[in-house]
């Protein structure tokens, strides 16, 4: 039995959706796939009447190699485990590369609340399993019983995969009881999908002493495959042989002939991973594990006859149609959706466009895309397991019933603004937006109804990451540009403007002074002394004593002036809006640098330098020649009284 220990109770979870409810978190792959589906609909419902809300965190298992599913498993790292009051973990769902370990490392470092495991066992936590070991029962019992079949053929899952053996085990146990000897040619192993079905009916059929009456699949994908497989082969299902299958999906019922299998009780066994938390919560004793049973459906694929609601197939037809209509004019708008957005380089026509497209996602009831802040600067995570949630977001894009969100700022901790949350219990779908391994952030959707995002949602989603690659080497590019525009007008020495800048920017300081008919002032500079310090210092000596000056010109400068090295002693600073005032405040300044570098400096040398300076009222026949004119013909008068007095000593 297990009793909930009160001083590992976590601390309520309210800074994860801070709606005033805790949170239970749960793990998923492909959430909109048909188990997974109804597992979360089922957890969702039970947590809502039991106020708490539901963070579901999903991810695509993906063919686009190691970058991707890093990238992909990353979702593990977007939330503080700390802000929990439960987990759900559906590892057998769990194929993208290192996402199950991340999430357990996660559980194991941070995290105090309960823990539950949905359809596969893990020690240290409470499991909520069906009976594996027994799955099968029925159905071999059913071929063997009613149908009389003892030629019967099992195609399982990958060696690799627990269950696959659990229920090889059940087939080669019921065989025995009957005394119907167990044929290892009659076994294959599989894949639990689509892909190994042709390979394994070839086999079978290569070998006319191995024709099985049935073939028993472990799972319904292999078995609808299996059908296929023998139609294309000229056999038919069941008149040649019957196939069943296991874990009642979905289409089983529609597929012809409809399969005879086992069925799990997946809304019990979300409504009781809810509970089990629950429970743990309150402080009531369980059992570490809850087991559920499976349910058999007989159906024509193993030869018997199957009674048919005739409203219900009708419905259900209909359904299907439905179905793919909306499939089919949903890849048609996400492709022009995709051409749509190539052309997208700014953030703002992103958001704007995704308004058209949002509707995609049908019945959704509020969309929010996260960025960090710094999700466009390219440079690589440095870890692969690097937490996500310490950083600042910022929701660029959100709709609520319809209405388009204000931008806002919040800290990753809390996944989404707490300004933007209902008080009744929530139920988001978290997914990674990122392109290659580079994360970008995540995005958040909810639904009016207990429900998953359709596989469409996927290529949707891949069309939004596009687009933020786009942005992102647009604006990487511009600042290239900018630096490299940088490079080009700046000195390497001394991190001035060079004289190229002269020409450009104090043209536009300019043509500023002149469109509000304010003065443009002009400064000039000129060390006397710079051979003396190269000659006898060195161009290490010559180079402090430059940067010197710069520095003073620089500290002089506080209201956006320009300060320029024309080259070699030559220097010169272009503002705006001065009078003699602000003038002798900037001399003031540059002049009291130079004097605390000749008195502060550990070198021999002192820097002797002379200056000139204009302001002019600028109008439309004021030129930068003639404002640099007034400037210099200053400077060189206070150098030549300099040397005159230089002379007359």
């Amino acid at each position: 039995m297990l009793i909930c220990d009160d001083r590992k109770e976590t601390r309520l979870g309210l800074s994860m959706l801070e709606n005033n409810h805790k949170t239970i978190g749960v793990f998923v792959t492909r959430a909109h796939e048909e188990y997974q589906d109804l597992l979360c609909r089922a957890i969702s419902h039970s947590a809502y009447e039991l106020g708490y809300n539901v963070a579901i965190f999903s991810n695509y298992e993906g063919s686009g190699g190691l970058e991707y599913n890093i990238a992909q498993s990353n979702i593990a790292n977007i939330l503080k485990y700390e802000d929990l009051s439960g987990v759900i973990l559906l590892p057998d769902t769990m194929l993208v590369k290192d996402y199950k370990s991340k999430i357990l490392n996660n559980i194991k470092k941070y995290s105090s609340c309960p823990v539950v495991s949905v359809r596969q066992s893990i020690d240290e936590y409470q499991n909520v399993l069906i009976e594996d070991d027994t799955v099968l029962d029925e159905i071999i019992e059913h071929f063997i019983n009613h149908h009389k079949f003892t030629k019967l053929n099992f195609l399982t899952g990958p060696e690799n995969n627990p269950v696959s053996w659990q229920r090889l085990n059940t087939y080669k146990r019921i065989l025995s009881e009957h005394g119907i000897p167990i044929e290892e040619d009659r076994i294959l192993f599989g894949d639990f999908w689509k892909l190994s079905a042709a390979e394994a009916v070839e086999k079978w059929l290569a070998n006319p002493d191995k024709f099985p009456e049935a073939i028993i699949c472990a799972n319904d994908y292999m078995a609808i495959s299996v059908c296929n497989a023998l139609a294309q082969r000229g056999i038919m299902v069941p008149r040649d042989v019957a196939v069943s299958g296991c874990d009642n999906i979905e289409v089983t019922k529609d597929f012809s002939p409809p399969i005879t299998t086992v069925g799990m009780p997946v809304a019990d066994m979300g409504k009781e991973a809810v509970e089990k938390i629950h429970r743990q919560l309150m402080g009531i004793s369980q059992e570490d594990t809850s087991y559920l049973k499976f349910v058999t459906h007989i159906r024509e694929s193993c030869g018997c006859e199957m009674s048919k609601d005739a409203e219900e197939v009708f419905k259900r037809k209909n359904h299907l149609i439905k179905e793919l209509e909306e499939r089919d004019d949903t890849i048609s708008q996400n492709a022009y959706m995709s051409i749509d957005l190539t052309g997208v380089t700014m953030m703002e026509d992103l958001s704007n466009r995704l308004s058209s497209y949002t509707y995609l996602n049908s019945g959704f009831s509020s969309f929010y895309m996260c960025l960090y802040t710094d999700w466009d600067l390219y440079e690589s995570d440095e870890e692969y397991g690097i937490d996500f949630s310490d950083r600042e977001v910022s929701m660029e894009v959100g709709m609520k019933r319809g209405q388009w969100l204000q931008k806002v700022q919040f800290e990753a901790r809390e996944l989404l603004p707490s300004i933007y949350l209902d008080k009744e219990p929530q139920t988001f779908y978290f997914n990674m937006l990122h392109h290659n391994e580079k994360c970008y952030g995540y995005t958040a959707i909810s639904f009016e109804q207990f429900q998953a995002y359709k596989s469409s949602y996927q290529g949707w989603l891949t069309n939004v990451c596009n687009a933020l690659e786009n942005i992102k080497i647009h604006s990487e590019l511009n600042r290239l540009v900018y630096r490299l525009e940088d490079i080009s007008i700046k000195d390497e020495l001394t991190g001035l403007y060079n004289r190229r800048a002269l020409h450009t920017l104090g043209q536009k300081y300019l043509e500023q002074s002149i469109r509000n008919k304010s003065n443009l002032m002009v400064f000039s500079a000129d060390m006397d002394n710079l051979k003396y310090i190269n000659d006898i210092y060195g161009h290490t000596g010559g180079d402090i004593a430059l940067k010197a000056v710069a520095k003073a010109m620089m500290n002089a400068s506080e209201d956006d002036e320009i300060c320029i090295r024309l080259g070699g002693d030559e220097f010169s600073v272009i503002g705006v809006e001065y009078d003699i005032e602000k003038m002798n405040l900037f001399l003031n300044k540059f002049e009291g640098a130079i004097r605390r570098f000749n008195m502060e400096q550990s070198y021999d040398f002192k820097i002797s330098i002379s200056i000139g300076w204009s302001i002019t009222k600028a109008d439309e026949e004021t030129t930068l020649e003639e404002c640099l004119s007034i400037a210099d013909k200053k400077m060189y008068i206070q150098k030549y009284e300099k040397k005159r007095r230089s002379l007359g000593e």
